[in-house]
């Protein structure tokens, strides 16, 4: 899907330029890696294997979602399982879709009104004039990322430091900066999804990862899903070039991929969005071009369509140290999870593999 190829080159502006880019070592990895989960999900990892697609990684674990099969959620993994905790990424930005969906459901927030009114912070910049519908469609015209974070980002991730942890002064500060060069152009923007999230929060007068927690996480069941608020949430993961990474933890920029989170719990997730149940489902629907002719976006939820006409709807995801696949297909009650302890965005096509493959059967 041509999707991808927006996704890679986002990655290059930052993570692969900065975290993966900076080391020539070639991660190598484990040797016996010990297989858990359900045999048909390891088979369909050892077709990709064979295929090629499954270089550059250490621990991994695949869920498989099929609503209409006899077992409903299949586990795979290679050093890990159902329960192994992981960085998750951008797919952070979705999650928090689904929370900005039902507060606009409980009539909480407009997505048409100006940012500053839920961040008076913002008031009197031009940052503060745009609405939520156009940061969570990415057309608000924020930059990628905060340059703070960026300039910390060339010293510290070469040693696989986390160089986030950004206080909400500094946040409002690079927002009030940015010019909104590209407003009313697709810009993927982690800035802007961070300013979304914390927006959310103050208008319903809680803090972002207990909005998380009471609005999406616990409803769902979702109980080892957490904000991450310590570096003790994870191991800790690795660059696809080999470096060690220590955990990102990334304070008000949390909204734009600060979630650690499981496949049992993101199967959970995947199976409430494909029933219908789960809160915000409104974020799905798509409502604005998003870079490429077969790519749309609702609420930070992307939908693509494949040549063969599948329409996945999806969001990955990618630290210094670990990256995620979400698609599902709601049209045949889908869904494939990856989640990787090694920063590498190959990992979606591994995803969509699987979940043509799921959907062929």
């Amino acid at each position: 899907m041509s999707y991808l190829l927006s996704r890679r080159l986002l990655v290059t502006v930052f993570i692969a330029a900065i975290v993966v880019g900076m080391t020539a070592v070639s991660i190598v990895p484990r040797p016996a890696l010990a297989h858990s989960g359900d045999n048909e999900v390891l088979a369909e990892l050892d077709t990709v294997r064979d295929r090629g697609m499954l270089t550059n990684y250490r621990d991994l674990e695949v869920a498989i979602v099929d609503l209409d099969a006899t077992h409903q959620v299949q586990f795979g993994g290679l050093g890990a399982d159902e329960s192994t905790r992981f960085e998750v990424g951008s797919l952070t930005k979705a999650m928090t879709g689904l929370v900005i969906s039902d507060a606009v459901e409980r009539g909480e927030i407009r997505m048409d009104v100006p940012i500053s009114t839920y961040l008076p912070e913002l008031a009197g910049a031009r940052a503060g004039t745009v609405t939520l519908q156009e940061l969570v469609t990415h057309t608000a015209g924020y930059a990628p990322f905060g340059p703070t974070a960026l300039s910390r980002g060339f010293w510290a991730a070469p040693v696989g430091r986390n160089f986030f942890s950004t206080e909400l002064t500094e946040l409002i500060s690079e927002v009030r900066d940015g010019t909104l060069d590209t407003r009313g152009n697709y810009l993927y923007s982690s800035l802007g999804a961070s300013a979304a999230g914390m927006a959310v929060a103050s208008a319903i007068g809680v803090s972002y990862p207990d909005l998380m927690r009471t609005r999406l996480f616990e409803p769902l069941g979702m109980m080892s899903t957490a904000v991450e608020n310590d570096a003790n949430a994870v191991e800790g993961g690795w660059s696809k070039s080999g470096l060690p990474v220590e955990p990102w933890v990334l304070g008000a920029d949390a909204p734009s991929g600060g979630v650690v989170s499981t496949a049992s719990d993101l199967a959970k997730l995947a199976a409430a969005l494909l029933e219908g149940t789960a809160p915000g489902m409104a974020a799905l629907d798509p409502t604005t071009p998003a870079g490429q002719s077969d790519t749309s976006i609702g609420v930070f939820w992307h939908s693509s369509t494949s040549a063969t006409g599948q329409v996945t709807t999806w969001h990955t995801g990618q630290t210094g140290g670990y990256s995620t696949y979400f698609g599902i297909d709601r049209d045949a009650r889908t869904a494939a999870i990856l989640l990787s302890d090694v920063s590498n965005p190959a990992i979606s096509d591994i995803g969509i593999h699987l979940l043509a493959e799921r959907n062929s059967k």
